[in-house]
């Protein structure tokens, strides 16, 4: 943390430091004009530039000012004194002076100026500045918020090819990640960096400020050597930063200040309603400034285009003001177009403010908190409401509340007090009772077993009161989630079984899409990967023609991503899950969802390395926060990153921490769990005790249908070295789709009949589809057996392989081996033959410790990340 209160690193600005560098030292260049709103770094950027080629100038800085502005070359009269005196008093003799002053430099080196903020430069200064850089006297660097309102003689230098204009953004996501992290001296998690980029919108000024409060406050602390956000972290500004904001503001135009003070207060304000209370000349006006973004769709929506700024006006809307805001949107906020995040926010506000609110929109804006994951938010709106525990809908969402943040129990609680004091609740809140219950019944440890003669008792009821209002909402409810307790409990054929006609028929269209997601990952599940990608994306794109919800199109692309991920398209999912567009600032999933699915794909490939810089950010964020109740698997995950890399010490301290849940997993995240902790048991155990583990597993998805699951299993059963399982991957892998399943068929047959074509065929395919490990398994493989054979041919190719991911071919590994120490050699042998790391500790009379750091250097040295690697390379 020694950066956070001192001078910040410049990060993320190489392509721009390198194209103004090269415009100075080019003779066909002047100097550049760096353009960018304030705070993105202009005047650092200019500074380092000036530092970088100070062998080969004179610096001499310019800056304009509001005082010096109303004076003849007022920013220049720190220079005039070095001339006479009757120079000064003419204009032609005192441009002349000045081209001979600048010219003439006794060391040979020719003048820089740096001009800081040309809006404010004097005419004077601005023409005789214009002057020496047309004659070549000086070399200029130009730091202007915009060009059209800097002196126009700047704009002509620009225009007529003299200065190369660069124009400064903000930082994107990666960058102010890279920043953090260079700051607090430590990483930052992927959800602690989005929030404050989309806060801050990649101000590098504003993001300096947000930090340091953020970290003077705990709102950023740092855990595991990982910093990270806290729960529902509200920005804080320090008093300067505020005051900074509301100078700025305050110098709008009044039209313009109205409109951004109701923007702040609803968060995202359709354009269709502000343009009742605001012209559109002054959207136009904050648009062409970037105050306010305009998200483009079939209802165009406008936000702060800077968080920081949005909540800095947000509290301080004048609370006369602010209640004026608040009856002109009171009645608009109810509105079925209204974004989500517009009331939530809202009501947020007028809590805040102290203004009441009905009933009615505080259940509203706690169903939303609660579709976006934010429990104790939603807990607060129904807390808001007096005698909320009397209203079907408000118990509702408390209890939902709750089960969002991980209490099943209380949750149940909540309910069956409510169903205690109602004994005959009319059926519409009886059965959203009822479903409530059932999903907080089957994530429940002790009670799981209670949801399905619930759910049959639902099914009854609604089947005799035929006639009753909105039943068939409630029967469609009431299938999507019999569908969602078949998938929760992994029984995916008995879902398809039921809905086989629809399957067989598919112009019947399937209105439910809830129901609809089930159905796709059911088909995935069982070994119709391709099938269940096309359904579900089909399923995303009437969703999105539609305009629909997009907290329902978020869901659809997770669980397209989930699927696409069984199928096999590994690299594409790589690129989803570290694509800035799935860190939304309104949205279900936090930053460290797609950082932890980042890195969880990068350890199924075998890239330990890559997925460990992932991984353990994720992990510190998720322990603070579970949104998404994923900390087994990002446990099990992470200690199968650590064995890969030889650390089998970290591996057992994750793998310990894999069994600390509170809540019954899905049937899904079980064996994601089951499948990373039994790989982490590599750093312990002999690989043939692992590949017996995963082929029991294996059998146990086959008893259920789930085929297309049984697959990931029977793979990394084979790849450990249990080869009669070969034949049953390559039988299995036919009944599959997908390109995984295209690869698994091609490994199978290779081993089962010693082909090396179909092995190289294999690695080349798992090459292109980003699984590093099973591409090495197959070309080490296939290298082996062409070596026996003498098949050069294929020797040069599976080293191709190799040396893709990364891995050293035929030759390298025999110059690895050679270099090993006698000590090495001996420990490799040991573990290549299946002992443990303390059985090896033991024979060789060390620690486990040294051991495991001798396995690490050899894993290193040998291109290898496990022992069934190492056995073969030993052979």
């Amino acid at each position: 943390m020694l950066n956070v209160h001192g001078e910040w690193p410049l990060v993320g600005r190489d392509p721009e430091l390198a194209e103004a560098r090269n415009a100075l030292l080019d003779s066909a260049w002047r100097g550049v004009i760096i353009t960018g709103q304030s705070g993105v770094g202009k005047t650092a950027l200019a500074q380092r530039i000036a530092r970088e080629v100070d062998d080969s100038f004179e610096l001499v800085y310019v800056r304009g000012s509001a005082i010096a502005s109303k004076m003849p070359y007022g920013a220049l009269s720190f220079v005039l004194s070095d001339l006479d005196d009757a120079i000064v008093g003419n204009p032609l003799m005192l441009l002349r002076g000045l081209q001979e002053l600048y010219a003439r430099r006794e060391d040979g080196r020719q003048t820089l100026i740096l001009a800081d903020n040309l809006e404010e430069l004097d005419s004077s200064s601005a023409m005789a500045l214009a002057h020496l850089v047309r004659v070549g006297a000086v070399k200029l660097i130009a730091i202007c918020q915009s060009i059209d309102a800097s002196p126009e003689e700047f704009c002509d230098l620009w225009k007529d090819g003299v200065l190369r204009r660069i124009d400064l953004e903000p930082l994107n996501l990666a960058a102010t990640t890279r920043l953090l992290s260079a700051a607090l001296d430590a990483p930052v998690s992927r959800a602690a960096a989005a929030s404050m980029w989309h806060t801050t919108g990649g101000n590098p000024l504003f993001l300096q400020a947000l930090t340091r409060e953020q970290v003077d406050s705990g709102e950023m602390l740092e855990r595991d050597g990982v910093w990270v956000a806290k729960p529902l972290s509200v920005p804080k500004t320090r008093r300067s930063m505020t005051d900074w904001i509301m100078v700025r503001l305050r110098r709008m135009p009044a039209e313009e200040r109205e409109a951004l003070e109701l923007i702040s207060v609803v968060g995202v304000a359709p354009l269709d309603l502000l343009l009742r209370f605001v012209p559109s000349s002054a959207l136009d006006s904050l648009q062409e400034r970037k105050a306010i973004d305009v998200e483009h769709g079939d209802s165009p929506n406008v936000r702060v285009a800077n968080g920081l700024v949005s909540e800095v006006v947000r509290s301080q809307v004048p609370l006369g003001r602010g209640r004026e805001l608040m009856r002109a949107i009171a009645t608009e906020t109810r509105g079925a177009s209204m974004p989500a995040i517009t009331r939530m926010s809202y009501a947020a506000w007028c809590l805040e403010i102290g203004a009441e609110l009905d009933a009615e929109t505080l259940i509203d804006a706690a169903r939303l908190a609660n579709r976006l994951r934010e429990g104790e938010s939603a807990l607060r709106f129904i807390h808001a409401i007096p005698n909320y525990s009397a209203i079907p809908q408000a118990v509702i969402e408390e209890a939902h509340a709750l089960g969002v943040d991980g209490d099943t129990s209380g949750g149940l609680m909540v309910l069956d007090q409510f169903l205690k004091t109602h004994a005959a609740p009319q059926l519409h809140d009886w059965v959203e009772v009822g479903l409530l219950q059932c999903r907080l019944l089957m994530r429940n440890p002790s009670r799981h077993a209670e949801a399905e003669p619930l759910l049959a008792e639902i099914r009854r009821r609604l089947s005799v009161e035929t006639g009753a209002p909105d039943i068939e909402a409630l029967v469609n409810q009431t299938d999507m989630l019999a569908a969602e307790l078949a998938v929760h409990n992994g029984r995916y054929a008995e879902l398809l079984e039921e809905y086989s006609d629809f399957l067989l028929d598919r112009s019947s269209e399937l209105q439910n899409h809830g129901l609809l997601g089930w159905v796709a990952e059911a088909l995935a599940m069982t070994g119709r990967q391709d099938d269940g990608v096309r359904l579900a994306s089909s399923m995303l794109s009437r969703l999105v023609d539609s305009g629909g919800d997009t907290l329902l199109q978020e869901a659809a692309m997770a669980r397209i991503f989930k699927l696409m991920v069984l199928s096999g398209r590994w690299n594409e999912c790589i690129e989803m899950a570290a694509s800035p567009a799935n860190h939304g600032k309104e949205s279900a999933y936090d930053g460290s969802a797609s950082e932890f699915a980042e890195g969880c794909l990068l350890a199924y490939a075998g890239r330990g390395t890559e997925a460990l810089d992932k991984l353990l950010p994720a992990l510190s964020q998720i322990r603070v926060r579970d949104r998404q109740q994923t900390l087994p698997i990002a446990e099990a995950t992470t200690a199968y990153a650590y064995a890969l890399v030889g650390e089998a010490r970290a591996a057992q301290e994750h793998l310990g921490r894999t069994d600390h849940r509170h809540n019954r997993m899905s049937w899904h995240n079980t064996r994601a769990t089951e499948y990373f902790a039994t790989l982490a048991m590599l750093a312990t155990k002999a690989p043939v005790e692992v590949a017996e583990r995963m082929l029991e597993l294996a059998d146990e998805d086959h008893a259920l249908g789930n085929i297309g699951h049984e697959l990931l299993f029977l793979c990394q059963a084979v790849q450990l070295g249990l080869e009669s399982a070969a034949d049953r991957l390559f039988s299995s892998a036919l009944a599959s789709q997908g390109p995984f399943a295209e690869v698994c068929a091609l490994y199978g047959k290779g081993i089962a009949s010693k082909d090396t074509h179909q092995l190289l065929l294999a690695s080349q395919k798992a090459l292109e589809l980003g699984n590093h490990r099973l591409a090495a398994d197959a070309a080490r493989l296939a290298a082996h057996l062409a070596q026996e054979s003498g098949e050069e041919v294929a020797v040069t190719e599976a080293d191709r392989v190799l040396r893709g991911v990364g891995a050293p071919g035929v030759t390298g590994r025999r110059g690895a081996l050679e270099s090993l120490t006698d000590r090495e050699r001996s420990i490799a042998v040991l573990a290549a033959q299946g002992h443990t790391n303390r059985d090896i500790a033991q024979v060789m009379c060390v620690s486990v410790r040294t051991i495991e750091g001798h396995i690490y250097r050899l894993y290193s040295k040998l291109g290898v990340s496990s022992r069934s690697q190492l056995a073969l390379l030993l052979e």
